[in-house]
């Protein structure tokens, strides 16, 4: 391979309370605290939270707060046996109000009960796993929207207790979607050909919502929940976990997982609340990212439509979500998506005006990421957009694609060098086209972010100009300010780490009401 150079792009610092640094969003707020602080109108130090699950899990769910509020020290036992300190890789934990200065009070403020034998008997009736998974969230929604808007008890934020027969039976798993049974009844029915049994006979009354829903009950209940406009976000919880148990198969969290789980289900939850735990250093002011996102619909009679989305991340960390119209939206080799010139407008134009309601003016610089090449069409609707609003706003296509095929070792003597090269090292091809290391070997914590020796994210300049090691600073910070997960740093930057994810949650039905636009609704 013919290459420019190799470089090394410097970690990127994260800022705390009262303006601290540092690099690791563990030690930012276990020394210094929350960028921003919480405080609630009714409450200034005490969150409301709604609990909704089985109605014998409030016990569980007590002991659970009552752990996170208490330090957690991180050991692991070694195969010899022995126990020993894993600080280095997965920090200890001081404890939920140590470290985020609010109050979150073991009784939850609501407390909707689930009879255990009406979720077992719904889940014995309906067969078929989407009208089950439908009828399922129906059942949770339902109470919740009841204590939402009939009575006076104000709630920050809803868990969501998920027994793990819901788990098990209302979730989509790996390979799976239709029945062959349904799949041959609509490759008939697209080759022109009669079916005996009209297709309510065939599927029962909600043959509709059979091909218009998700049969995962976290991407459904979150869409719908964003329909009913309910205020509070929801953070689900698998029942296993209450007790820091895996899921499937289930053992109990040694010490340092524990520990590594309570960091991030607790930053979810700070940043659920409306607040940002950290913020990157040296984000260029009026610089914002814009990240595509397209989903295919599961239905098997929408096939080649998809949804289509943009996630929008200004110069502070937050972020918004605008999701545009579905469509044809996947090109001929099946391979790729592109929206049309229309279609390309509309949904910047969605984000400019976001932005301008919220900042009072127009981005100086916007970043648009995607996975594929911008067509030309596709471009052109952008830059109709950007000419519609501000013509001095800078606009760059940036294609970035993960798993690129190179791979580099460390050869350091008297070491094995298992863990690749550092986190941050770049290649650069030319001017506009450079390979980066996201994932490798992370001197703070003395081991890679990758289980494997990594692959590089394959970085290119398309549309525009930019400098390529400015690109790649970019998108090294970006890859710092996923709330949903309290790490060093993820592989992908978060333009386009939560695509899948979000684009699931949008295509979770068709009947959408309600745009949400803020992140925290859809992690």
């Amino acid at each position: 391979m013919i290459f420019k150079e190799i470089v090394h792009i410097e970690e990127p610092n994260l800022i705390f309370s009262n303006g601290q640094k540092t690099k690791d969003p563990r030690d930012g707020l276990l020394l210094y605290g929350p960028y921003e602080k919480w405080s609630n109108e009714f409450n200034a130090r005490s969150i409301s939270v709604g609990l909704i699950g089985p109605s014998d899990i409030l016990n569980n769910y007590k002991k659970f707060v009552r752990e996170l509020k208490k330090p957690i020290f991180s050991i692991k036992r070694e195969k010899t046996g022995k126990l020993v300190s894993n600080e280095l890789q997965r920090p200890s934990y001081p404890g939920f109000e140590a470290v985020f200065n609010i109050e979150w009070p073991e009784t939850p403020s609501k407390f909707i009960k689930i009879k255990r034998n009406e979720i077992e008997t719904l889940i014995k009736s309906e067969k078929n796993k989407r009208i089950r998974t439908d009828k399922m969230v129906d059942l949770f929604l339902e109470k919740i929207k009841k204590t939402s808007f009939e009575e006076d008890v104000p709630i920050d934020i809803w868990f969501v207790i998920v027994p793990k027969v819901i788990y098990k039976e209302c979730r989509t798993s790996v390979g799976e979607d239709f029945s062959s049974e349904t799949k041959n009844f609509f490759k008939e029915k697209a080759s022109g050909q009669m079916a005996l049994f009209s297709e309510n006979e065939m599927f029962g009354d909600d043959f509709s919502r059979l091909l218009d829903i998700s049969s995962d009950f976290r991407n459904l209940l979150k869409a719908k929940a964003n329909q009913e406009k309910i205020s509070a976000p929801l953070q689900l919880i698998v029942e296993p976990k209450l007790s820091f148990r895996n899921i499937q198969p289930s053992f109990l969290f040694s010490q340092d997982m524990k520990a590594h789980f309570a960091w991030s289900i607790t930053t979810t939850l700070y940043y659920k609340l409306g607040k940002k735990p950290w913020k990157i250093d040296n984000i260029r002011e009026g610089v914002c990212y814009l990240g595509l996102v397209f989903k295919k619909f599961p239905s098997p009679n929408k096939d080649h439509y998809a949804c289509s989305a943009a996630q929008l991340f200004m110069d502070d960390g937050d972020g918004a979500i605008f999701r545009g119209n579905n469509g044809l939206w996947l090109s001929e080799n099946k391979k790729e998506f592109h929206l049309d010139q229309e279609e390309s407008f509309k949904l910047l134009n969605l984000a400019l005006n976001d932005y301008h309601d919220n900042h009072d003016s127009y981005p100086k610089e916007l970043f648009i990421h995607g996975r594929a090449q911008f067509s030309e069409k596709e471009w052109q609707g952008f830059l109709n957009a950007v000419n519609d609003h501000d013509k001095n706003i800078k606009l760059t296509g940036i294609v970035i694609k993960d798993k690129a095929p190179l791979k580099m070792f460390r050869d350091v003597p008297n070491e094995n060098s298992n863990y690749g090269v550092l986190r941050g090292t770049a290649v650069l091809i030319d001017d506009n086209e450079a390979y980066l290391f996201a994932r490798g070997f992370i001197p703070r914590l003395n081991t890679s972010n990758s289980l494997e020796t990594p692959n590089p994210l394959h970085i290119k300049i398309s549309k525009g100009n930019a400098d390529i090691t400015t690109v790649l600073q970019d998108i090294m910070a970006l890859t710092k300010v996923n709330y949903n997960s309290c790490i060093y740093g993820d592989g992908k930057p978060v333009t386009l780490s939560f695509s899948d994810k979000i684009g699931s949650i949008l295509t979770a039905t068709d009947n959408w009401k309600e745009e949400r636009r803020q992140f925290k609704y859809y992690i």
